[in-house]
């Protein structure tokens, strides 16, 4: 099946380009912002002492200053233990500085039960909020909250057992007491997600360690999560489980470092250290006018590293094909063109579903919505209704810049201004009010030129459709382009479940890691 370009089609411009290569992904930001709150919030769940505590950690990025955590728990007026994390981090991408700010809350009973959760995520202009409430029967109770806007969700008892903040201390504790040298155990945090995560701990015993210029006798541990397959953590404690030093580098190059210290120290300005350039990839060749391209093939190769990359780090779909020649070795073909696989599974409810991130019932979407495509769009042919969308978000957002952190649809129906994770996001939604099922896509797009460097692959986002029976395409980014072979996907979300960021850390284990050898351009 093959799709029209708009009558307006025509070659991209300088201008249009420098546009396009100023819309570099933000994902593996993330996916370090995520990996301190849970790695540290978790870790803090297996402390053996008092249950109240207050505690600041100092972040360090690559080196260098970059944000703070702040860990605590205090009993509330009823007696329930209340359970809190505040984590900040800012890094640059070029020139841009962003802050990214998390904070959760867990209740829960003295006895272990769990009442309620709740995590906020301020990433750009307008605060996400989410509340859990956990209920008798296991089910989880999702309800999320921006800008006057909410949306509830109940989520079924998940297949795992897991252990609230107390629990999990408590049986760690025991587990020491036997003697054991490796626990592990299922917990739930605010900050993940409604899911449980799996937590391993190896002891490894007695080592000193330098935390903030002193040297201290400390217990080391390797820490492992069901969400960062193959990435260690090393964590160092004190002889009350309390971490004094975790250190683990998601991706190379990007070591990141937790250390104990006071509120003085930890809150200290920053300079945000710049993140982004390390995450390009030159290719073998460069490719001969990318925004024209209808086929492509490359050869992915993987290099060695921490985290285990699984065959689905690299997105299968009628467009796009994989095969995998050995375990660090992906031949991608990507053909715009392509005909709909042979029995495709049909997308289920959760892409037509109003989320957080793609709240199309938002009022201003809707009328957006009328904007874009009238009062009649059922009279509109599926194709037509998401190609007038990418066309229309691509006007819609006015202030084309990298200053946004991620931003919802709903923030930027307003706000109007964003880079490729925002223009994703808003189209992805748009196309759900259209009746259309879409998800947001996570990859790799080549560009001519990045703050300075030339003829590079960089990490985007764009949104696909469901048409005509196979996944479609669409980045909203290019003014004059629907899509092109230039851009190799890896990780989709429907953004369901408050789950999206947990899909966007699937990335990292490919980040920092590949070499593209192109094979075929035209």
């Amino acid at each position: 099946m093959k799709f029209r370009e708009p009558q307006t089609q025509k070659a991209c411009t300088p201008a249009s380009l420098r546009f396009t290569i100023s819309n570099m992904s933000k994902a593996h930001y993330y996916s370090v912002v995520f990996l301190t709150a849970i790695c540290l919030c978790l870790t803090c769940h297996a402390q053996d002492q008092e249950l109240t505590y207050d505690h600041w950690f100092s972040l360090r990025l690559g080196g260098q200053p970059a944000g703070y955590s702040h860990e605590s728990c205090s009993f509330d007026a009823d007696g329930n233990l209340i359970t809190q994390s505040d984590t900040q981090i800012s890094m640059s991408r070029g020139p841009m500085p962003i802050t990214i700010r998390i904070t959760s809350e867990f209740v829960q009973t003295p006895q272990g039960k769990p009442l309620r959760g709740q995590s906020k995520q301020d990433m750009s202009i307008m605060q996400v909020v989410q509340s859990y409430k956990y209920n008798d029967d296991g089910s989880i109770e999702l309800t999320s909250m921006q800008n006057g806007q909410r949306i509830t969700n109940n989520i079924p008892k998940p297949a795992q057992d897991w252990m609230t903040p107390i629990q999990a201390q408590a049986y760690v504790m025991d587990e020491l007491a036997k003697g054991k040298k490796q626990i592990s155990f299922w917990t739930i945090d605010p900050t993940a997600g409604p899911q449980p995560v799996q937590i391993t701990m190896k002891h490894l015993g007695e080592q000193s360690v330098d935390v903030v210029g002193k040297t201290i006798p400390a217990i080391a541990w390797d820490m492992t999560t069901s969400m960062m397959d193959g990435v260690v953590t090393k964590v160092w404690t004190d002889d009350k489980l309390l971490p004094v030093k975790t250190k683990v580098t998601p991706m190379p190059g990007m070591e990141l470092e937790v250390l104990l210290s006071d509120q003085m120290l930890a809150t200290q300005k920053v300079n945000p250290p710049e993140l982004l350039v390390s995450t390009m990839v030159t290719p073998s060749r460069p490719l001969p006018n990318p925004r024209q391209l209808k086929h492509a093939e490359y050869e992915l190769l993987i290099q060695t590293g921490q985290a285990a990359v699984k065959r689905d780090s690299l997105l299968q779909t009628a467009n796009q094909q994989v095969q995998w020649l050995d375990n660090k070795r992906a031949k991608v073909t990507v053909d715009v063109n392509a005909d709909p696989l042979p029995n495709a599974d049909k997308p289920g409810e959760s892409f037509l579903t109003a989320t957080a991130v793609l709240n199309h019932k938002d009022p201003e979407i809707q009328k957006a919505l009328e904007r874009a495509l009238g009062r009649n769009l059922e009279n509109l042919p599926v194709m037509q209704r998401a190609l007038r969308l990418r066309e229309f978000v691509n006007r819609e957002i006015k202030s084309k810049d990298l200053s946004v952190g991620f931003a919802t649809a709903s923030e930027v129906i307003r706000t109007r201004q964003g880079d490729c994770t925002e223009h994703g996001t808003l189209l992805a939604a748009m196309l759900r009010g259209a009746g259309v099922p879409s998800r947001v896509v996570s990859g790799m797009i080549y560009v001519d030129e990045f703050l300075g460097n030339r003829n590079i692959f960089g990490y985007h986002m764009w949104a696909q459709a469901w048409v005509d029976g196979k996944w479609v395409d669409l980045d909203a980014t290019l003014p004059n382009t629907v899509f092109d072979a230039a851009h190799i996907a890896m990780v989709a979300s429907d953004t369901d479940s408050g789950n999206t960021m947990n899909d966007l850390v699937k990335l990292t284990p490919l980040i920092g890691r590949l070499k593209i050898n192109v094979l075929n351009a035209r």
